[in-house]
């Protein structure tokens, strides 16, 4: 009966050598993913949504964005090319308003976006007429 690499030592030390690797990718991812969300989340935290307050004449203004942020993490094995792990994330922050705060009361200001609305309106007419245009072709054959 020929040794096919799964029987006798070489089979059992190759067991032996995934297992460990099995062993040491999962201890390994949890602290990966661990570093990866303490990076990422620091920048997306409550400081980046609230600034700093700034007082002038009475008033006081504080800064409002919105955070957003994810993170991810995996690891694979296979007997043949080993163990390996990895991970990322990313965060990003936008301006929203601010708010005023004096002797009237609080109150939200937002900021406007203008262009944000005409582009909008740009990409949908674009988009009715290549699928109008689409359908026009298919009809007439």
């Amino acid at each position: 009966m020929a040794d096919n690499g799964t029987n006798g030592a070489a089979g059992q030390a190759r067991r032996k050598a995934f297992k460990e690797a099995e062993r040491a990718a999962e201890g390994g991812m949890a602290g990966l993913l661990a570093g990866v969300v303490e990076r990422i989340g620091a920048n997306a935290g409550v400081n980046a949504v609230f600034g700093e307050p700034v007082d002038k004449d009475g008033w006081t203004v504080i800064t409002v964005a919105q955070s957003m942020w994810g993170s991810g993490a995996g690891s694979g094995m296979s007997e043949e090319d080993g163990a390996g792990s990895g991970g990322g994330g990313g965060a990003a922050t936008r301006p929203l308003g601010y708010i005023e705060i004096g002797s009237q009361g609080a109150r939200f200001v937002p900021l406007q976006r203008p262009w944000q609305d005409a582009r909008l309106i740009i990409a949908w007419a674009v988009s009715i007429w290549v699928v109008a245009r689409a359908v026009n072709r298919i009809l007439r054959g």
